[in-house]
């Protein structure tokens, strides 16, 4: 039996999207294999070299050699190219090509220096204590975009992946104008525009075969770490590398996204300079976003474009009844609520206390195709993948697909402790903010 590579993804969701067991061994959290997948699809997988639970334990000297050495196959040129065919018709995984490519080009030699309560190197951001369930990773590349925060360790397995393909794919027209749209909003953005309003800006212009914002972020955190939306004083690749303890400071606590991006926004524009040193074969002047060409190939048939078009399209969605263990009155602590993430996904958050009428929420384990009852409840936190993640939350009773579905229960397991920093935000970003914990919604 094999697979294309879009039953991979969507298989591999379908795993990833279940319970988890943390390892103490491996430090990681381990998928649990839900009963319907066969052993077939699973030799398949496999077979691919994309199984789930396949963990390595990256360690810092071989995997900086290793990604020095990966990244002299290619030049910033062919890079280049494989970035922007990856706007559109080729698969995301060759965006991480550049980034990878800079990174590589641009570290210094260092000793690990760990941060004093972590494994995480200051200098690269590569912990080297925790084992990395590859196929993961590779799922992401395929269906968010790059390694984040300058990840060593999966630009180096991405690396791996573009390594054993016979050639870079080369950008249609579709794909070069592509680039050239992203480009022209970004040069539009009302001045003071923060990532999140660009973000949205570009997805309501319909510039990427993806739906999901957290793809059109990504792309900006891309853009960002390779020095073309950077800041004279949180310089991008291209420009000097900088260590991971630098890019990890922020403007305030409410920021998610590392520099260079956490400082950036609309009035320091596009780094025109480096954008011409990374694109200097592309045209990158501004487009007319009114006369668009013809997508080659249709957004259907790209590989995300098929991924993300699982679910067919049916009438308007009733929103749900009410639990008959909601409960009555405000939001307290105890109480889980369900949030729809997307149509046929649902995921839950607990609430573990309430302050100034905002609730600290954690996401649970579970993806549930309708709302869920209180019987069908996982009571075990669901992690993001290098620590936990928890938010205060305004907003609990007044949202529409934020339903509450049982009260006064126990608080959840976790094998990490709780998080230092907690960033505020309205329970609408629920929906949104759930992909950093479920990687496949």
């Amino acid at each position: 039996m094999s697979i294309n590579i879009v039953q991979q993804l969507k298989l591999l969701q379908h795993i990833y999207s279940k319970s988890t067991t943390w390892d103490e061994e491996l430090r990681a959290s381990r998928q649990t294999v839900p009963e319907d997948v066969t052993m077939e699809q699973l030799q398949a997988l496999e077979a691919a070299g994309h199984e789930p639970n396949r963990f390595v334990r990256p360690q810092h000297e071989d995997t900086i050699q290793e990604l020095r050495t990966l990244a002299e196959r290619w030049t910033v040129q062919d890079a280049s190219r494989a970035f922007v065919a990856s706007l559109w018709s080729a698969p995301m995984i060759w965006r991480s090509l550049l980034t990878g490519k800079l990174i590589a080009s641009s570290i210094p030699n260092h000793e690990y220096k760990p941060y004093p309560s972590s494994h995480k190197c200051q200098i690269c951001g590569l912990d080297v204590n925790d084992g990395v369930d590859t196929s993961l990773q590779w799922y992401w590349r395929m269906t968010s975009g790059t390694p984040l925060d300058g990840n060593m360790f999966g630009h180096a397995l991405a690396m791996r992946e573009m390594a054993a393909s016979p050639e870079i794919p080369a950008p249609t027209e579709y794909d070069r104008w592509t680039l050239r749209a992203v480009l022209t909003v970004l040069r539009n953005l009302p001045p003071k525009t923060r990532y999140s309003k660009a973000a949205d800006a570009m997805k309501k212009a319909q510039l990427l075969p993806s739906k999901k914002i957290y793809v059109y972020r990504d792309l900006l955190e891309t853009l960002a770490l390779t020095g073309i939306l950077d800041t004279p004083e949180q310089p991008g690749m291209v420009t000097a590398f900088t260590s991971y303890a630098e890019r990890d400071k922020r403007p305030n606590t409410r920021v998610e996204v590392q520099a260079p991006l956490a400082w950036w926004d609309s009035s320091f524009g596009i780094n025109e300079q480096n954008l011409s040193r990374i694109f200097s074969e592309f045209n990158c002047n501004d487009v007319s976003l009114e006369h668009r060409p013809e997508p080659n190939p249709p957004a259907n048939e790209t590989v995300i474009g098929a991924f993300e078009s699982r679910r067919s399209v049916g009438t308007k969605a009733k929103v749900p009844k009410k639990s008959p263990d909601a409960g009555t009155g405000e939001v307290q602590p105890g109480d889980v609520y369900a949030v729809k993430v997307l149509s046929g996904a649902w995921v839950t958050v607990y609430c573990h206390e309430v302050k100034d009428k905002r609730a600290r929420v954690e996401y649970l384990d579970g993806v549930f195709p309708d709302m869920p009852g209180k019987e069908e409840l996982i009571l075990t936190v669901r992690p993001r993948p290098d620590e936990r993640w928890q938010c205060s939350a305004i907003g609990m009773d007044s949202t529409s697909w934020v339903r509450r579905v049982a009260r006064d229960m126990p608080a959840p397991a976790a094998d990490q402790p709780a998080p230092n920093r907690i960033p505020f935000h309205a329970a609408k970003e629920l929906r949104h903010m759930a992909s950093w914990c479920f990687p496949d919604l």
